[in-house]
């Protein structure tokens, strides 16, 4: 009988130690699966979360540069409706003031007064607009990469650069045109021509290293 128990006592014992250990593998591979699927979660998560970034970031940096070519048509037509509705007007008036009066000092020099009064107050509104145009531009840079933003310098300078000939251009106009030096008045209008094509070869190399941008993220 003691055998037999013992027999018994041993193959229960041996039974449940293997049950147990069984049991405690399953445990074991159920802890693994359920960390294996945390951690899947987990990864899938970052994933998710990534992609949702670089398409947030993509759509942010797409729009904002969007925004920034539109800023700069902006400026140039603001610049191109100005010239027509408000510039052109200024200088047939003085044209008609000032030439059947060139001999009469007194009238000639009214008419060259009023021109300048008038081209101050026009540049005066184009330097409120455009430095409006260079805080909404700055804004949209804090978003860009070097390369990127070192193009949007380059171009911000020469549209300075630009404005301040243009400023020039306009202040000298009456003189120039009194004095009949057609000679500033062409190197004035040939260094304007040459800042317009600078930024036109910045603005397509602009656009080549936006693309380049986007595509990286």
């Amino acid at each position: 009988m003691e055998i037999i128990l013992s027999i018994v006592g041993g193959f229960l014992v041996g039974y449940f130690t293997s049950y147990f250990n069984e049991k405690g593998k399953n445990r074991a591979t159920i802890e693994d699966t359920s960390q294996l699927t945390e951690e899947r979660e987990k990864i899938t998560s970052k994933y998710s979360l990534d992609s949702t970034r670089r398409k947030i970031q993509y759509e942010t940096k797409s729009s904002s540069y969007m925004k920034y070519f539109n800023l700069l048509d902006e400026q140039s037509q603001n610049a191109n409706i100005d010239a027509q509705e408000e510039f052109l007007p200024i200088l047939a008036k003085f044209n008609s003031d000032y030439i059947p009066n060139a001999d009469n000092i007194q009238k000639a020099s009214k008419a060259a007064a009023e021109f300048s009064n008038s081209i101050q107050k026009l540049m005066h509104k184009s330097q409120e607009k455009y430095l409006k145009f260079k805080n909404e531009t700055n804004a949209l840079k804090l978003i860009a990469g070097d390369e990127v933003l070192n193009l949007m310098n380059e171009i911000d300078k020469i549209s300075q650069l630009s404005f301040d000939v243009s400023a020039q251009m306009m202040k000298d106009l009456a003189k120039n045109i009194i004095e009949k030096d057609l000679t500033t008045l062409g190197s004035q209008k040939k260094y304007l021509e040459d800042l317009a094509n600078q930024t036109n070869i910045l603005r397509e190399k602009l656009v080549k290293e936006i693309r380049l941008e986007l595509s990286e993220i």
